[in-house]
């Protein structure tokens, strides 16, 4: 009786134990809601390429499920179509709006974070779980990407998702885990296989039941379920007559898989060709970057424009690896969380081609993960260990910081050296608790440059966080890169004139690209042809096909943009057979030297 009195006794003082770290994840999954919610209207409908998408699916089920661009099913977006028709569900019983397209990243964000933290404290304890779901809440990269309509927030969450099925190391577990990546695959294509390798590896090792031939033979039925379920919606849309579905966007052959290889695969790691330096010239003399020019190489990570986005603890991070114990419960997450940041770690430094800071957000649960292991070692190893661990952390911090835009005089670097004296406090004093205030100045920095997307939210295409820009302050990204620029085609009297003078059309208008094509659907609902697909580069259409829809009268009106010495054969062919309409009928908004557009009225005789 004593001994059960005893268990008892034990059983219900853990109640308050229990009470205390719920409400301790509650607080940072509240902290992690309001950083995705707060002002989130003011990013209006963010990306206008995908919310053009989002309003077309919601009118009819074929545009849909072929991811159309427009709501004639001309183009599809260059995504797969997974995120969108979430958006679009949300759109469907909220309504179509700004809020409740970004709505679904801001929830799968918050997933994500209590996702981590179920995955960090089963083999590491509470403590770890919770400090790492407090750095991915507030990671600057994540809050910026869950606070966008863009699809890596959705990316971020079926990979933790396919990580806590690998974990389980069982033999369906292993199915289940690349299921979840070929959904992940539906999200981003072939940025979710990258974490392949990390899922795999962690499965055999936690799988350390099984021999060989069954660990091979599960293996072959978990790659043949990813080859299923990446692979059905590509293959269905290839295989749909190409007269009965949309072009397949930013592809020259109207492939769905040559999406996948090339523009979403190849050239994240080689650019196409250049421009010829003469068109650059008449263009514009002045440098506009489109992706964050970062060198590649080994140390491109370490560059404080990436670094800030993601790795405020690296130091950390390094800790947590190296520093855990080799047991069984452990090994298996400290492969999938060091397997997965160098996997990433290896493309992201080795990308040339189409990069943007916003990719960085698939680097943020691992850091996060390794940094909460860390800090909790250094705590189990003693005072010196972790006056060692946050002195590394906050001299780290303080290069990110300096070697910055922000510069080494700056105010911000107090919050670092405040790290060091504590760091130095706990050295003296052998003792604990001042290492708690290091802590909470080394969540100084991380916070602050999380907060700069609500505040100052930069290019709403390319997310980004970045404290130097909420500061008023230039970052070095450039014009494009650091602010917001809204398509002079979201001129309402454009809008307004073209639904006046329609007549029978097809198409409300037609664009040479798809961004300038995105607010007029985003406005009016109606269809809008993007002659070239997303950038005006693809083959879509030939200049007979295109004369043929005027002859028809499927398209009417216009509205071209650039210069002279870009245009194709396509634009000429619009120039000598169109009307300029006067700019007082349908322009309200200022002319932009740098960007001029022009809207014709085609006059083509029968």
């Amino acid at each position: 009786m004593p001994a059960k009195l005893a268990a008892y006794s034990k059983e219900m003082g853990g109640f308050p134990k229990r009470r205390r770290e719920y409400g301790c994840l509650a607080a940072v999954l509240l902290l992690a809601a309001a950083m995705r919610l707060w002002r989130l209207e003011e990013n209006g409908f963010g990306t206008a390429y995908y919310a053009a998408g989002v309003r077309s699916a919601l009118q009819g089920g074929s545009l849909f499920f072929y991811n159309a661009f427009d709501p004639a099913g001309f183009v599809s977006l260059d995504k797969p179509p997974l995120a969108f028709w979430i958006q679009a569900a949300f759109a469907w019983v909220l309504g179509f709006s700004g809020w409740t397209i970004h709505l679904p990243q801001a929830l799968a964000g918050v997933g994500s974070v209590a996702i981590l933290y179920r995955l960090v404290r089963k083999p590491f304890g509470a403590a770890a779980g919770l400090i790492a779901a407090l750095l991915l809440a507030i990671t600057p990269v994540m809050v910026a990407i869950d606070r966008s309509n863009n699809t890596d927030s959705w990316l971020v969450f079926f990979l933790l998702l396919a990580a806590w099925a690998a974990l389980r190391g069982r033999g369906l577990a292993l199915v289940l885990s690349m299921a979840l990546l070929g959904v992940a695959f539906n999200v981003k294509m072939l940025a979710a296989l990258v974490c392949a390798p990390a899922l795999v590896l962690t499965w055999l090792v936690a799988s350390g039941g099984f021999d060989w031939w069954r660990r091979l033979g599960w293996m072959t039925a978990a790659g043949a379920t990813l080859a299923v379920v990446a692979l059905s919606w590509p293959l269905a849309f290839d295989l749909t007559p190409k007269d009965s579905r949309p072009y397949a966007g930013s592809t020259t052959g109207n492939s769905m898989l040559e999406l996948v290889v090339v523009h979403n695969g190849l050239e994240r790691f080689v650019r196409r060709r250049p421009v010829p330096q003469i068109q650059q010239q008449a263009v514009a003399p002045q440098r506009f970057e489109l992706y964050d020019s970062v060198p590649t190489g080994p140390l491109r990570l370490a560059a404080p424009t990436l670094a800030s986005q993601f790795a405020w603890f690296l130091p950390l991070a390094a800790l947590g690896l190296v520093l855990v114990r080799r047991r069984d419960r452990t090994w298996s997450s400290l492969v999938l969380w060091g397997t997965w940041a160098l996997t990433y770690g290896i493309v992201y430094s080795a990308a040339g081609g189409i990069f943007h800071i916003y990719y960085l957000s698939t680097l943020a649960p691992p850091f996060a993960a390794l940094a909460a292991i860390g800090a909790v070692q250094l705590w189990r190893r003693g005072p010196r260990w972790l006056a060692a661990g946050l002195c590394a952390a906050a001299l780290w911090q303080g290069y990110v910081l300096g070697a910055g835009a922000l510069g080494w005089q700056t105010p911000w670097m107090a919050a670092p050296i405040a790290a060091v004296l504590a760091a130095a406090t706990t050295l003296w004093r052998n003792k604990r608790p001042p290492v708690l205030v290091g802590g909470a100045a080394l969540l100084v920095l991380p916070l602050a440059w999380a907060l700069s997307p609500i505040f100052a939210a930069g290019n709403l295409t390319l997310p980004s966080a970045s404290l130097p820009r909420w500061l008023g302050i230039n970052d070095g990204r450039g014009p494009i890169l650091s602010r917001n620029w809204g398509a002079l085609s979201e001129d309402p009297k454009l809008a307004e004139f073209l639904l006046a003078h329609r007549g029978q059309a097809r198409f409300l208008l037609a664009t040479p690209t798809a961004l300038l094509a995105a607010p007029i659907i985003i406005g009016t609902g109606q269809p809008v042809m993007a002659m070239g697909g997303f950038n005006g580069r693809d083959p879509i259409l030939s200049v007979e096909a295109f004369a043929e829809l005027a002859r028809r009268g499927d398209v009417r009106y216009v509205l071209l943009g650039g210069r002279a010495r870009e245009a194709s054969d396509l634009v000429r062919w619009i120039w000598a057979n169109g009307k300029p309409v006067d700019d007082a009928d349908w322009r309200s908004l200022a002319a932009d030297p740098r960007r001029p557009i022009s809207l014709y009225e085609l006059k083509v005789a029968d």
